[in-house]
């Protein structure tokens, strides 16, 4: 164990926390804020329905929205704050409600294929976009896509 005095919460929230959900939120939104459209921005994960309101963290209720949209979001509902927009707010909540249909193929491939591989006894690693990205950041090279095949998995040299 890397830190053996976490415990409760922070033992479940290992080092790729929040790496993982935020890929998965970039691909689904397209990389651009669910209520404005902006993109090239620092974006943020935001609750559709609120924490406050009984919201929870399932990816179903999380989008990316600028800080400008998250802010004067706040803890309205979606309903009220794009009372103004309703193809928009339609829109945003056939999104939220659509899972990633490509993503759930490619992961089920994947998971065919690390079996099919491991049965012939040669050395197998799989890791995550997630992980990829997390190793990429912590070691500080810069993205292309030969570099991002150096930092698959847990194996990558620090």
């Amino acid at each position: 164990m890397q830190n053996p005095e976490i415990s409760g919460i922070e033992y479940q929230r290992g080092e790729l926390f929040g790496f993982e959900v935020k890929e998965y939120l970039l691909q689904k939104w397209n990389r651009k804020c669910a209520y404005c459209g902006v993109e090239n921005v620092p974006f943020e994960i935001e609750h559709i329905l609120a924490r406050s309101k009984g919201g929870s963290n399932r990816v179903s209720n999380l989008c990316l929205s600028c800080h400008s949209c998250n802010q004067a979001k706040g803890n309205k509902s979606i309903e009220e704050f794009l009372k103004k927009k309703p193809l928009l707010l339609k829109r945003v909540l056939a999104q939220a409600s659509s899972p990633l249909k490509d993503a759930a193929a490619v992961n089920t491939t994947r998971w065919e294929l690390y079996r099919r591989l491991q049965s012939t006894d040669l050395p197998v690693e799989i890791g995550s976009g997630g992980r990829t990205k997390f190793n990429r950041q912590t070691r500080g090279i810069e993205k292309q896509h030969w570099t991002d095949a150096t930092c698959v998995g847990d194996s990558t040299p620090e």
